[in-house]
């Protein structure tokens, strides 16, 4: 890949890392605990901070030569049978090494011929918890290849490991990407779940189709139902059509593009025809024609350019921004002027402004605890609402399933000559339409109707607390006024929107973590939040709706009565088939039906109590660091006017030095978007 780009943005990422850590060594000398730490979590965040590409498609496309071929070295296996059976984690390190994680809890039924260095390491630990494991990289393949002979959705089913880390001494690599093999779509629960999780932390997909099998309705239903709602688009996901080499004639090209384009279009911008192994061998064999041919440049060349900038802007700006407003508002404009002021005041008056002080300050932690009581009893009296939300759903479920079910036509059919056979195969197919439909519906239920019921009660608190939250906040204000006697500072406190100073305080200045900074100083206590909850809970519920319905088991159910019955009629063996999942997975929903409900409130609850714990903590750092300053500024005074004098020069220049960061940033942002 092109590193140009990539270059750039490290050089932009560093230069704000170090703009970073001069605001945190200033506020630091000003004794504001908080926001020191705050920017010492967001330097660190901002520093390790990479660009995380997830390669997705169907196990038959040629990933993992494409991974390969970005790579430019033949890293991953590669063959032309189902091989990726876990996640692999591809990141920079000095020498080649590679670890291995372990899922927890382990399958019940695991495959013959787990290697025994990985099955030695998992009975060690007594099969449970076990930690990650350092392996040969020559070795990867008894990991991540599915066993011979094995067929793929039972090597997913079985495999005891979740993903594999490998570490490889590559500049791609080195200048902040981090590539993700992920195994085929939606194959199984537990998979699925794990792929949700990286999407989470995704920057860009790449969805690698096949020319000579293009499209299938599983791929697009994929694209349109899970990427496109968890926010990959028109500028996020990549769209490689590989193998486009091995179509046998240029009219057969000039049809699979126009079909890939007609097909692609609504969801993407990037669609690129490839061949993963030219490029790999052009990689090899340093042959810059065969590279160009096989048209991997182009990808990775707009790959590189929307990380580098559209991503990397969003990375970056966002953050400069809010420490902008946090150094003009919250420490120049109030937090030096204040401090001033004080140290200009008689010790003698100044101790007596604070003990007179006092009580307030007890009062405002009453406050405290008060608006805290309020929030949860708001809270807790949300849980009918989304109970009786879950609860319809989970009620109407039963009854999709079956209309679902009922409307599908089977693509395999029962054959007298090989009825068990056909049987499991017809069973396997049913049962991932059923488990697909279930987690589309399932997810579409959390994005639509139970977002906008959790929107409606976040606006509801927000209006409920704003008042009582600003009260708070002008109470905080007219205490350090009355104490320090800046009432010509005329501080504003309207200029600073009253959740925006919850989040600072009480979440920091990190950004884009579901449930804490999802309130977020830009965002809001709103849609954000409830999109947020919907994307944590929707693999959740999912899993736990299959969990909870064992589809082995039902698949089993469905073969032994399809051949038990001693049908031989293909219509009737199939209509056998569809009434019993209909029925096993109706059943199943009916008896678990509250536990799921009690699932979806539980997830719901426990981002709402976040909620509760930053507003809480917002009013505890307010008091805290106003206690703080008060009582560092006597202590100072009590040093003698020299020391008083010291501080004082230290505040203007501790005052210039943040004049000249938030100048810095203000350039930064501008030569950022420009």
């Amino acid at each position: 890949m092109t590193n140009d780009q990539l270059k750039e943005f490290l050089a932009r990422q560093k230069r704000l890392t170090g703009i970073i850590q001069e605001v945190s060594s200033t506020i630091e000398e000003l004794d504001m605990v908080h926001f020191s730490q705050a920017l010492q979590e967001l330097k660190n965040k901002i520093a390790s901070d990479t660009f995380k590409i997830m390669v997705m498609g169907n196990f038959k496309n040629g990933k993992s030569t494409f991974i390969n071929a970005l790579l430019g070295e033949e890293i991953l296996p590669a063959y032309a049978v189902p091989t990726t059976a876990i996640i692999n984690e591809i990141k920079y390190g000095e020498k080649p090494k590679a670890v291995l994680h372990f899922l927890n809890p382990l399958p019940e039924k695991m495959y013959d011929g787990i290697p025994e260095p990985a099955l030695a390491h998992m009975r060690q630990f007594q099969m449970k918890d076990i930690p990650p494991i350092e392996m040969p990289v020559d070795e990867i393949e008894d990991y991540v290849v599915i066993p011979m002979g094995m067929e793929h959705k039972e090597a997913l089913k079985q495999s005891p490991f979740e993903k594999v880390e490998l570490f490889w001494p590559l500049d791609l690599l080195k200048d902040g990407v981090e590539i993700v093999d992920s195994p085929g779509l939606n194959e199984n629960p537990v998979r699925t779940q794990v792929t949700m999780e990286y999407l989470s932390k995704a920057d860009a997909i790449i969805f690698v189709f096949s020319a000579l099998a293009m499209g299938s309705a599983g791929e697009i239903a994929y694209i349109d139902d899970t990427l496109r709602k968890n926010g990959f688009g028109e500028q996020s996901l990549f769209c490689v059509v590989n193998r486009y080499d091995q179509l046998t004639n240029e009219r057969e090209q000039q049809r699979v593009r126009k079909f890939s384009n007609n097909l692609l279009a609504p969801y993407t911008k990037h669609i690129y025809y490839t061949s993963a192994y030219k490029g790999l061998m052009g990689q090899m064999q340093n042959n810059s024609a065969l590279l160009q041919e096989s048209m991997i440049p182009a990808v990775e060349n707009a790959l590189a350019d929307y990380l580098a900038n559209e991503r990397g802007k969003i990375k970056l700006a966002t953050p400069a921004r809010e420490l902008i407003r946090m150094i003009r508002q919250d420490v120049l404009e109030r937090t030096i002027p204040q401090r001033r002021n004080a140290l200009s005041t008689d010790l003698d008056v100044l101790k007596k402004r604070y003990d007179e002080a006092k009580p307030e300050i007890e009062k405002l932690k009453q406050q405290k605890e008060l608006i805290t009581s309020r929030t949860e009893a708001l809270i807790s009296n949300m849980e009918p609402d989304i109970r009786r939300c879950a609860i319809s759903y989970f009620n109407n479920l039963p009854g999709k399933i079956r209309a679902w079910v009922e409307e599908y036509e089977p693509k395999v059919k029962v054959s007298a000559l090989h009825p068990k056979r056909d049987a499991e195969a017809l069973a396997d197919e049913l049962n991932t339409f059923v488990s697909n439909q279930i987690d589309s519906e399932t997810r579409e239920w959390l994005s639509g109707p139970f977002s906008q019921l959790v929107n409606d009660k976040v606006e509801s608190l927000k209006d409920s607390l704003e008042g009582r939250l600003n009260d708070f906040f002008v109470s905080v204000d007219q205490i350090k006024v009355g104490i320090t006697g800046s009432q010509s500072q005329n501080l504003q406190v309207e200029e600073i929107p009253v959740w925006k100073r919850v989040v600072a305080a009480g979440g920091g200045l990190l950004i884009g973590d579901i449930g804490v900074a999802a309130l977020g100083a830009t965002t809001g206590l709103s849609s954000e939040f409830a999109k947020g909850i919907a994307l944590q809970l929707g693999s959740y519920i999912v899993l736990a709706v299959l969990g909870m319905l064992n589809p082995i088991t039902i698949i089993a159910v469905i073969v032994a009565s399809v051949v038990r019955g001693g049908l031989k009629v293909a219509e009737k063996a199939t209509e056998k088939a569809k009434a019993q999942i209909s029925d096993s997975y109706c059943e199943g929903i009916s008896q678990n039906s509250m536990q799921l409900v009690e699932k979806v409130l539980e997830g719901a609850m426990e981002n709402f109590a976040k909620v509760k714990e930053i507003i809480s903590a917002s009013m505890d750092t307010e008091i805290e660091e106003m206690q703080r300053q008060l009582e560092g500024v006597i202590h100072d005074m009590e040093q003698g006017k020299e020391v008083v004098e010291q501080k004082a020069a230290q505040l203007d220049e501790q005052e210039n030095r943040l004049k000249s960061s938030a100048d810095s940033l203000d350039t930064f942002i501008f030569e950022l978007l420009k």
